[in-house]
């Protein structure tokens, strides 16, 4: 990836299937450093993708669930899991943006007006996306154009907040999507607390986005007993 030129698509038409969700404040605070708070009504947008085309030359799937939270600025998104089935992928994501990537076997599939997007790690189906494709959307809303905070660091050279600005983006093509949404828990990815599985109103896109022209910064310091006993539960 191009660090000099981060003004511009750089995820060329992905087709994202993605869902808001309401869920159990207890159970995604354990997700959460001190330093973070949830927004409102505790709230989770997930979302399968399929990246086609990039400037950094990867072609690969990934799929996440992103917290709601707020601070004196206002509304941003935090990131506590995020899966792709690509190497350079995961060590961009985590090396340069602080998403916590690892990897998994992800699809989204289209056939007949139905869409349906999985993800399994060592094999557990740990979320699935599945419904019926409808009409038209005139203006969907942001997905990653909205400011982002993800923990960024190590325990030996300590963690902190790192603030991602939103990116751009342009829609191609948006559609809604009545569907049911499931997430399940392993050992090693604990979401099944966050919901119960239920019926959505999602939104499959097609979409290129990417950066704004601005660069991610460090803002504070992350409580280190919460980094000491999280960290290598991120790296799960």
């Amino acid at each position: 990836m191009d660090l000099s030129n981060l003004d511009g698509a750089i995820w060329i038409n992905a087709r994202v299937l993605i869902a808001n969700i309401a869920v159990d404040r207890a159970e995604a605070e354990k997700f959460m450093p001190p330093e973070i708070k949830l927004k409102g009504e505790p709230t989770a947008t997930i979302f399968i993708a399929d990246y086609p085309e990039t400037t950094f030359g990867s072609v690969y799937r990934e799929a996440a669930v992103i917290l709601h939270c707020e601070d004196e600025k206002g509304e941003f998104r935090y990131c506590p899991w995020m899966v792709v089935d690509d190497d350079t992928a995961l060590i961009l994501g985590r090396e340069l943006l602080g998403f916590p990537k690892k990897l998994a076997d992800i699809k989204l599939e289209e056939s007949n007006n139905q869409v349906i997007g999985t993800v399994s790690r060592k094999g557990i189906e740990i979320m699935r996306i599945e419904g019926e494709i409808g009409g038209e959307i005139t203006a969907p809303e942001p997905v990653f154009g909205i400011r982002m905070v993800n923990v960024f660091g190590s325990v030996i050279g300590g963690m902190k907040l790192l603030e991602i600005p939103p990116s751009s983006e342009k829609f191609k093509a948006a559609k809604h999507v009545t569907a049911k949404a499931v997430l399940n828990s392993s050992d090693r990815d604990v979401l099944g607390g966050l919901s119960s599985p239920v019926e959505v109103n999602a939104r499959l896109l097609t979409m290129d986005f990417g950066g704004n022209g601005e660069l991610p910064n460090l803002t504070r310091d992350i409580d280190l007993d919460w980094s000491l006993v999280n960290f290598f539960t991120r790296a799960n």
